[in-house]
């Protein structure tokens, strides 16, 4: 018997090997399959992002490697969460949430698979006419030196902006330098940009307001996948569109269409029209990249066609607009004209412009809107606060000059563009102290300098007052033109002659050697 176990143990010896060689590729396989089913995690590549918000729902977002179910974890406290579920497998999820509380603080965190996100919180909309706070801030996109970086002075105004608690943000416009040919060149520039818009948009819906750096026309025609990728625009697909959010609506218009920069015509003009005759809201709120009344891009922004500005402008007043934002001028900026707010909000991270009017600093707005009343405050990256605005507002009616600033030089005739925050029941306009004038008229036919006083009367019967300073120069006679000091800085006239001077003198030099040369004198 011992000798047969000796035997035994002899030829399992032996044998082991060979049963190995063929027991190794099932281990083998169950090894792989393992380490697969570890390396299989799911991943959220995007979000989750609020999309859209009322005053008893919301619609939230997300993106994922994986395709798995949908599901939202949410509730006022983090320790009592309800669970929405969405069991059809996708990469994209969307879930809406309903029957939710006005006004009202939610936590919620989103699930896919194995998937799981941070906790974050939302807020739904006050009652019609409640008070909601919104963050405005526009062109932030990098210089051609450093894009496709983003500005890391946007960055910081993110991070201030998401300490504001926004029910909603509005983005004015220019968020990457370009939009090229190159496919991937854009994916990289954008993704850029959402890394650092999704940190907010974790916690409010984001308005994008598209920009002139935005489209792609340079192109020769409209790239617009990016930009319809980074914003979710409350579910609309398209470049102008309108919603309503706490019985406030909003018009989203776009100021680049092909062709037709820097124009609201046609068929977005008919649009508008139709959609701010059908709102009943007493809170219109209309947002644009460029601006009516530019202090930089004088001319190219919605000033293009003065007599569409003009009509633009017309019917802001006719359907009662409270509030029209834009950027494209890289500055901060406001006017008032016929009772309509306009506000430049364009210093979020693009190159700085210095002009006349000032405001070249880098700033957000934080404002809150209801029916009776809308206060804003620009705030720096400090922290500082450089203006808080009331609407609507008390005292005398503001006057503001644009198309040229106070100070500039301007050939004689030249009528200076006057704004007043309402209509004047009576306006009185003064050149050097003479007569009150009830219409305006041009610069005196004398060079030199020359006053301007402009008087306004509410129906209070309270006066505004602002004298400006202008020099006026005459034509010359004989056909010379000295160039104008325009308002962004141009330089004097005599400096001007000065260099042609010098520039001419050069030239006869020029001519003067080579004919010495030809002779052999030199």
């Amino acid at each position: 018997m011992k000798k047969r176990m000796e035997i035994s143990f002899i030829a399992m010896l032996l044998f082991a090997p060979l049963m190995l060689s063929f027991a190794a590729p099932y281990i083998a396989s169950q090894s792989v399959e393992n380490t697969m089913q570890l390396a299989a995690t799911n991943t959220i590549t995007r979000g989750p992002l609020i999309e859209s918000t009322t005053n008893e729902s919301t619609t939230i977002y997300w993106e994922t490697t994986e395709s798995a179910p949908s599901t939202v974890n949410y509730g006022k406290n983090t320790s009592m969460l309800e669970v929405m579920t969405n069991s059809t497998s996708d990469t994209v999820h969307s879930v809406k949430l309903t029957g939710l509380d006005l006004d009202a603080k939610y936590f919620y965190e989103v699930e896919s698979g194995d998937a799981q996100s941070e906790m974050y919180y939302f807020f739904t909309a006050p009652a019609d006419g409640g008070k909601f706070r919104m963050v405005i801030l526009g062109d932030n996109r990098p210089s051609s030196s450093t894009a496709p970086e983003q500005p890391e002075v946007f960055s910081e105004i993110i991070d201030l902006s998401i300490g504001e608690d926004p029910h909603l943000v509005i983005m004015t416009g220019d968020f990457v330098y370009g939009v090229t040919e190159s496919h991937s060149q854009n994916l990289v520039a954008w993704e850029k940009f959402t890394n650092i818009t999704d940190r907010i948009n974790h916690y409010a819906p984001i308005i994008g307001v598209i920009g002139n750096h935005d489209t792609g026309a340079s192109t020769g025609s409209r790239l617009l996948e990016y930009y319809f990728d980074a914003f979710l625009n409350f579910g609309h697909s398209t470049t102008y569109f309108t919603f309503t959010y706490a019985g406030a609506d909003f018009f989203i218009l776009d100021s680049e269409e092909f062709g037709l920069e820097g124009r609201i015509t046609g068929e977005q003009y008919e649009w508008l029209e139709e959609a701010l005759s059908s709102s009943q809201s007493p809170l219109k709120i209309v947002s644009a990249h460029r601006p009516l009344y530019s202090i930089s891009h004088i001319g190219s922004a919605l000033d293009v066609n003065i007599t569409e500005r003009d009509r633009l402008q017309n019917l802001f007043e006719d359907e009662n607009v409270t509030f029209f934002t834009a950027g494209h001028d890289h500055s901060y900026n406001r006017i008032v004209v016929n009772g309509v707010t306009h506000i430049i909000t364009g210093g979020a991270g693009a190159p700085l412009y210095n002009t006349p009017w000032g405001g070249a600093y880098n700033h957000y707005i934080s404002s809150n809107f209801s029916y009776s009343e809308i206060d804003y405050s620009v705030i720096k990256p400090s922290g500082v606060v450089s203006e808080h605005q009331k609407i609507p507002s008390e005292g005398p009616i503001e006057i503001f000059l644009r198309g040229f600033a106070n100070t500039s030089r301007k050939e004689n005739g030249t009528i200076p563009e006057i704004y007043f925050s309402e209509v004047p029941v009576t306006k009185y306009f003064s050149w050097d102290g003479n007569d009150n004038q009830t219409e305006l008229t041009g610069l005196p036919d004398v060079e030199g300098n020359h006053t301007l006083d402009v008087y306004a009367e509410n129906e209070e019967g309270q006066w505004g007052h602002v004298r400006y300073l202008f020099e006026a120069y005459i034509r010359d006679t004989t056909g010379f033109l000295p160039p104008d000091d325009t308002a962004d800085g141009g330089m004097s006239w005599i400096t001007n002659i000065a260099i042609a001077s010098i520039v001419a003198g050069a030239a006869v030099a020029v001519v003067i050697v080579f004919l010495l040369r030809r002779r052999g004198k030199i």
